[in-house]
């Protein structure tokens, strides 16, 4: 409880238990903190993959956070019945759609994630090398990359690679039946706009702009209620 919920260090922990007469070293407090979790984190997991299956909305944000000495970022994903938190190092649509992605590793082909690249106006010569490849499913990243070295695609393009593996990753969470009438609402920051998720109202740009406030949602729900 000092740990988890009071903010107390692993460090602070292992002096309070000295300094009552415990005899502890820091590795065996962490070792008693970071054992048996295994059931934790997997119920963890199912009610962020129930959330996104599920959920009629999911709420976004993301902010700094500090761990092990290094910068991060913490990214949260809610709804209204649920509200679940992960830390990385990237704040970026590549982490969060491997967020959505919620504990699947796969890159996977499919019509989501074709319709991800035109919306993102990829080369359509590029479509069609992946759209004509009978290999469909990645098990992994390295997997993935590889198959775009196979394809002689331009993998020192950083912006293809990148358009092409969030495409990729959209197409996983949609083959796992995760966001499918789900509205994202977020601050409108970049990394949370995903250009074929269903939107409120146009902007300038042509884009889509998500809904920010619980009665842009309300009327939005109403519009792909109706829709559907």
């Amino acid at each position: 409880m000092l740990h988890a919920q009071g903010q107390v260090t692993t460090e602070r922990l292992t002096s309070i238990l000295n300094g009552i007469g415990m005899e502890i070293s820091k590795r065996q407090v962490v070792r008693i903190l970071t054992t048996g979790l295994d059931d934790f984190v997997a119920e963890d997991q199912a009610i962020l993959r129930t959330g996104l299956a599920t959920a009629p909305y999911i709420s976004v944000d993301d902010t700094g956070a500090r761990h092990a000495r290094r910068d991060g970022i913490t990214t949260q994903i809610g709804g209204e019945r649920f509200s679940v938190f992960r830390t990385g190092r990237s704040k970026s649509r590549l982490n969060f759609l491997s967020l959505l992605r919620e504990g699947y590793e796969d890159y996977i082909i499919n019509d989501a994630e074709l319709d991800y690249m035109r919306q993102r106006k990829v080369a359509p010569d590029v479509i069609a090398r992946l759209a004509g490849h009978p290999e469909t499913s990645f098990c992994s990243q390295m997997a993935w990359y590889d198959h775009l070295v196979r394809l002689r695609l331009d993998v020192f393009d950083p912006s293809l690679v990148r358009e092409v593996s969030e495409a990729a990753l959209w197409g996983a969470v949609r083959h796992h039946g995760l966001m499918g009438h789900a509205v994202v609402v977020s601050d409108d920051a970049g990394q949370f706009r995903i250009p074929i998720m269903p939107c409120v109202g146009p902007m300038p740009s042509g884009c889509c702009k998500m809904p920010k406030t619980p009665e842009q949602t309300r009327k939005w729900l109403l519009y792909r209620d109706l829709k559907l």
